[in-house]
């Protein structure tokens, strides 16, 4: 994880911008989950092992077989992570972020590698989880899709924010079609 140089974060009240590993476990518990771009999953525990440990730092947390039913896994339950593509691996660790039921669920670059298709689903759970009443914080090089889907959507260049609005304003603009989506 990048430190930030500088700015804030935060989620109801709370700075998570130098947030470490045993803070951001705090934060799980606290309604936020997390989908980094390394997967860290448990090689020898079968997808719904992987699930379920995300249940021991949440009290509260969700059933793990419906949770990976929502991500498309409920026919992989019994897979260990090497069996799963690495679409499917995605959708996993989607799985596991969704165990809290978080009111904030925070992604970073989910397509990354991914065959076209996989990108498809990914982006199709990520807008029903929103629909459902989720805020979805997306980091993500696919602008098209991203913006597709986006209420709201910031444009960074060597990390300034140097455009936003909504998704559809910015899927439009000749600025961002010419530099992020080929003309």
């Amino acid at each position: 994880m990048d430190t930030a140089t500088s700015g804030t974060v935060t989620v109801d009240g709370r700075d998570v911008s130098s947030a470490n590993e045993a803070q951001l476990v705090e934060y799980r518990r606290a309604d936020v989950g997390f989908v980094f771009q390394f997967y860290n999953l448990v090689p020898n525990l079968t997808a719904l092992e992987n699930v379920e440990l995300a249940a021991q730092i949440c009290p509260d947390s969700l059933d793990a077989e419906q949770t990976l039913r929502q991500v498309g896994l409920g026919e992989r339950l019994g897979n260990f992570p090497a069996q799963l593509s690495g679409g499917e691996q995605q959708m996993l660790v989607m799985g596991r972020a969704l165990m809290s039921n978080p009111k904030l669920l925070m992604l970073d670059e989910p397509s990354m590698g991914l065959a076209p298709i996989l990108i498809e689903q990914i982006f199709q759970i990520v807008e029903d989880l929103h629909k459902a009443g989720t805020t979805v914080l997306l980091v993500e090089q696919n602008a098209q899709m991203a913006l597709s889907i986006a209420t709201r959507g910031y444009v960074l260049e060597t990390g300034k924010i140097t455009m936003t609005g909504t998704g559809q304003e910015l899927l439009h603009d000749d600025n961002v079609r010419k530099a992020y989506l080929g003309g």
